[in-house]
């Protein structure tokens, strides 16, 4: 029996999802800190995390196989590493947090784990567009919310760590939240850099 081929628009909307959900899981405990559970917060999200990495290597296998891919490979495996970075950023943050032995958190963290889950989200809706990249207009004003989604995340982080050196004076804090501000911009970052693979893709294709 012939295997059925694989989909990889639908296998980029999992991710994407996958995604979603780290970040509405990060904002959550995020809003009611509890330190004594961050052991299994840090497993939920780990095995989010684990199953993007799964999905990443099973679409790997198959692509090396397939004759004939609906895009350039080398599109399709820089659009997967892309899409596993930001599943990756995600869950660093947490663990950042518990390196960093966090017991109470920042008032300003909310409000960026808040702009992650949007990021997320309308990465979610470009990824579910990508399929019909050759006739679809959405695209590009997708891709332009999430470059204009990231730049506000970029202010966000830039005060979130004024705010930190002239609040705070001991180093070790200091140190350990330049970090954590830091991690949670690569949030951004990851989906900005997934959404102008896709413009370089539409622009390649069309």
């Amino acid at each position: 029996m012939k295997k059925e081929k694989i989909d990889y628009f639908e296998h980029f909307i999992t991710v994407a999802g996958i995604a979603e959900k780290q970040a509405e899981l990060l904002n959550r405990i995020v809003e009611n800190y509890d330190v004594s559970r961050l052991d299994q917060y840090i497993q939920e999200m780990h095995s989010l995390e684990h199953n993007a990495d799964f999905l990443k290597n099973q679409m790997v296998t198959e692509l090396v196989r397939d004759f004939l891919p609906p895009i350039d490979r080398e599109d399709i495996m820089m659009l997967a590493d892309l899409y596993d970075s930001v599943c990756d950023s995600i869950d660093d943050v947490l663990l950042r947090i518990y390196m960093y032995n966090i017991r109470e958190m920042r008032d300003d963290v909310q409000i960026i784990t808040q702009r992650i889950c949007k990021i997320c989200n309308e990465l979610g809706k470009l990824t579910g567009e990508l399929r019909n990249f050759k006739s679809n207009e959405k695209l590009l004003d997708l891709v332009m919310t999430v470059n204009d989604i990231e730049e506000e995340g970029d202010k966000l982080y830039i005060d979130a760590t004024h705010r930190l050196y002239v609040e705070e004076e001991g180093i070790k804090t200091i140190s350990a939240w330049t970090n954590i501000y830091t991690s949670l911009e690569d949030c951004y970052d990851s989906c900005e850099l997934v959404a102008d693979e896709i413009k370089t893709v539409i622009i390649k294709n069309c």
